[in-house]
């Protein structure tokens, strides 16, 4: 490749303000500024005291915007000395990268000061990478050596969001569009899932977007809103390369031979000629997505900035585009591919696994991002309204783990997680960004996410909002308490993240549990992912059936075993529907609208130990594992709840005790102190299944009066079964 050559910059400005124009300039000890030796740096106790020397600004000249900026460091509060008070800047979101200085430099300028700053619990600033940025009203026309100007540039404007595309003025990839990681890695400083960061050792350049309610000209560049700034290489996306682990547990790395790919975007838009629908954009041009704060008609402009000198003068048809009508609302995934699979049966059958693109920028998502996801069904076999089945991947991974190609019924949603994949329970807002602990929030934005995707599936396929599904794999397992969105979850959850090593070594990301001792116990991580204390807490409140089982390269022992006979003893004690290691021939259909059992204490139950991986049966204590039920035949009204359930044939003995309580009720409801009577009788089998002079008898198991507890639940203890079906009977006395 190339040897990048210098390219020296100079900027001659006017002397006074003038209108019809903006000039952009940098204040700082920073490499690339126009105005050097004009910050001070001040030690007080453990504060900061910027000065910075703002008499090279023009007298009166008009501030259209000021931004404070640091490249190093984090965990930033920042106050200027306005009139003698000290005034917080505002950390400009959606990406939290600087600071809004614009009304500090203002006050400072009218009163013909210096601009005073004062950092607060900041960790890693250097004041030779940090600069004071101002655009004010002046002529562009008078900059000297200005950098060639974006062209091409395209705009898709979509409900919620508005995608752009331009030729960038230096193609980090030389046009090689098969460029491999190998060879890119000693041209860029790192990748994050915020882009790629090119080393910039002679020349730094960016790109910059405006938005406007008018067209963007020169004249009213200084009225435009500014939008974001990019580096060289925009279009490249890390998540797709390829990673490799050393040992078991890392650390990762980039695999040099892997292919460095690039977004991936509608005909039109991607640079080439002869496109299919979807193509990936062409080396040397930037992009980026942005989500629409305002609603109505808007112009769009991208001008180019090397080593801080900023082109404003250039602002024509090549780099900018409109008018676009713009709704604000979350905007929705952009499909971008499908791989079909012909299977053998049924005839004909072909199954689609489709691929979508999910730009976040403020709603749902930790950071701004792409996120992937993936839809698959089988429209020969799909049963509509269709079941929706949400699975989650592993727990090291970004990508979307989809399904094996099937005939199956359903459709299958499986999204990403956020980077770093924290158990599928969020991370705090503070990565990849300034923003200072006070000022973090950590939420559960991968649940977020998929519940509002569920609701886009919707919009998409007739689907059964009673058969929706949560596959949860491993790690967290905050599905549990959505009884109101899943039927049932499977998956193998992790009850308390404190216990074990792995676990606890992974909630790092997170902080340590002191950062949230002052935010409200639901946006704690420790405390929600404490899932025994969760069950124990409202026993009358419902959770969805939790087919619990291990699997799939599980580790138990590093990840948290010793929390799972607490949660199963905290699940049986809260009477809540569950089991451990299903092994049942007959599985009933579980719906959301639909009662099921909650059984505990079975006799027939292994025996999980004290967590210790040396006490117990460990992995293979089954629970309530040779229990089942029907339900096509379940009575549940005001007063009156039936349901045939069944110890299977494949049980270790031939009869059983076991706790019961009806759960997921619709209409039989009790309150404390009620009496109810219950039966417990065998159910013959039916005709055919054995002779008729062979079939017993229905006989009584057992009966007897229960009364309703403090929380409503009615529980029949340890009643017994039989191998095979037998009929429980509940009514009010």
């Amino acid at each position: 490749m190339k040897r990048i050559v210098p390219i020296i910059l100079a900027a001659s400005i006017a002397a006074g303000p003038a209108a019809g124009g903006m000039v952009v300039e940098r204040w700082g000890e920073h490499r690339f500024v126009q105005h050097e030796n004009t910050l001070t740096e001040k030690v007080a106790g453990r504060e900061k005291v910027l000065t910075i020397d703002l008499s090279a600004l023009p007298k009166g000249a008009k501030i259209c915007r000021a931004r404070f900026v640091s490249l190093t460091g984090s965990g930033y509060e920042v106050s200027a000395d306005v009139k003698g008070k000290s005034v917080p800047l505002e950390l400009v979101g959606p990406y939290f990268l600087w600071f809004d200085a614009a009304d500090a430099v203002r006050a400072a300028a009218a009163a013909d000061k210096p601009l005073a700053l004062t950092l607060h619990r900041e960790s890693g600033f250097d004041r030779r990478r940090c600069y004071l940025e101002i655009a004010y009203e002046g002529d562009p026309g008078r900059l000297e050596d200005k950098p060639e100007p974006a062209s091409e540039l395209k705009v898709i404007a979509r409900d919620g969001q508005v995608l752009l595309t331009w030729k960038e003025i230096w193609d980090i990839a030389e046009g090689n569009a098969e460029i491999t990681w190998g060879e890119m890695k000693p041209l860029v400083t790192r990748m994050s899932p915020l882009g790629m960061e090119p080393k910039e050792p002679e020349r730094e350049i960016r790109y910059r977007i405006y938005t406007h309610d008018r067209p963007i000209t020169a004249a009213n560049l200084g009225e435009a809103a500014f939008v974001h700034e990019l580096r060289s290489g925009s279009g490249y996306i890390d998540e797709h390369i390829p990673h490799g682990k050393v040992g078991e547990q890392g650390p990762r790395y980039l695999k040099a031979k892997a292919g460095v790919r690039r977004v991936v975007l509608p005909a039109g838009m991607t640079g080439g000629e002869g496109e299919p629908a979807f193509a990936p954009l062409a080396p040397g041009y930037g992009f980026h997505a942005h989500t629409v704060r305002r609603a109505g008609k808007a112009w769009y402009a991208v001008t180019t900035v090397v080593n801080g000198v900023e082109n404003t003068a250039d602002v024509g048809k090549a780099n900018t585009a409109g008018p676009f009508e713009q709704k604000v609302q979350v905007p929705e995934p952009m499909f971008f591919g499908v791989y079909t699979k012909d299977l053998r049966r049924p005839e004909g059958a072909v199954h689609r696994q489709e691929w979508y693109q999910w730009f976040l920028r403020e709603q749902m998502t930790p950071y701004p991002r792409r996120y992937l996801l993936t839809l698959s069904y089988c429209r020969k076999s799909l049963v509509e309204p269709a079941s929706l089945t949400v699975t989650r991947g592993h727990a090291w991974i970004n990508t979307p783990e989809s399904p094996r190609a099937s005939a199956s019924k359903g459709v299958v949603l499986a999204p990403t997680g956020d980077n770093p994949n924290a158990f599928w329970m969020g991370l705090p807002n503070n990565r990849y960004s300034l923003k200072p602990r006070s000022r973090t929030q950590w939420r559960p934005w991968p649940q977020m996410r998929n519940e509002w995707l569920i609701g886009w599936v919707k919009g998409k396929f007739s689907i059964d909002d009673n058969h929706i599904v949560g596959s949860i794999g491993c790690w967290g397992m905050m599905e549990i308490e959505r009884p109101d969105i899943y039927a049932y979850i499977h998956g193998w959850g992790l009850p308390e993240v404190t216990k074990g090593f792995q676990a606890w070594g992974r909630s790092g990301v997170w902080g340590g549990p002191g950062a949230y001792a002052d935010a409200p116990k639901k946006w704690n991580p420790y405390w929600r992912q404490d899932y025994g204390r969760w069950a124990r807490e409202d026993p009358s409140r419902e959770t969805p059936f939790f087919i619990q089982h291990t699997g799939w390269g599980a580790h138990f022992t590093e990840m948290g075993w010793p929390s799972l006979p607490r949660f199963w003893r905290a699940m049986m004690d809260a009477r809540r529907p569950f089991n451990y290691h299903w092994s049942v021939a007959h599985r009933p259909s579980i719906r959301k609208n639909m009662s099921v059992p909650a059984f505990g204490n079975c006799t027939l139950d292994g025996m999980p130990g004290n967590g210790s991986p040396w006490h117990g049966e460990t992995f293979g204590a089954e629970i309530n594992a040779w229990l089942t039920w029907d339900s096509e035949t379940i009575i549940d009204e005001p007063g009156r709840w039936e349901m045939t359930v069944i110890l299977d044939d494949k049980a270790r003995l031939p009869e059983c005790r076991v706790d019961l309580t009806p759960r997921k009720c619709q209409k039989f409801k009790a309150k404390e102190g009620q009496k109810f009577a219950w039966t417990c009788t065998t159910v013959p089998p039916a005709k055919g299944k054995a002779k008729d002079a062979e079939a017993p008898a229905a006989r009584k198991l057992g009966s007897g009066t229960v009364q309703a507890d403090e929380w409503g639940l009615v529980t029949i203890r340890q009643m017994p079964m039989v191998k095979g079906a037998q009929r429980v009977v509940i009514v009010r006395k």
